[in-house]
């Protein structure tokens, strides 16, 4: 070999180590970068699962309120529908005493024209008793 191609070849020989060292050190920023980005996407990650965390007991207490409501709404329909029955036996109860009470009074009525009228047989008995 000549010293031409010794030169050559040195000089092919340092491009090529400054290609590499440009290589080296663009594959280490890229690869600095792609772990900055995977940090970024792990933090990203497990916030979006603490959100999915939080939504997940929020929907959990809402279905135990949304089961309370239910619940008192089907003690407050029971309660209603007793109260009904109530009312409607007291309804029933205040007919037949209302229909009793018209009896009574009928009775009352009849009873009190039979004593005017044994009223009025007594005073004309006595009347005859007196004039004769």
């Amino acid at each position: 070999m000549s010293d031409e191609d010794l030169k050559q070849l040195t000089k092919l020989i340092q491009s090529n180590a400054k290609a590499i060292e440009a290589l080296t050190a663009t594959i280490a920023a890229d690869k600095a970068e792609r772990k900055k980005a995977y940090q970024q996407w792990e933090r990203d990650r497990n916030q979006l699962y603490q959100y999915m965390s939080r939504i997940a007991a929020a929907q959990s207490n809402f279905y135990e309120v949304q089961s309370d409501y239910y619940n008192q709404l089907a003690t407050l329909s029971e309660k209603q529908t007793t109260f009904e029955q109530r009312q409607i036996s007291l309804q029933e109860k205040q007919t037949i005493l209302e229909e009793r009470y018209i009896e009574l009074q009928e009775k009352i009525s009849e009873q009190q024209e039979q004593m005017k009228l044994q009223h009025s047989e007594i005073i004309e008995i006595l009347n005859y008793l007196k004039n004769r």
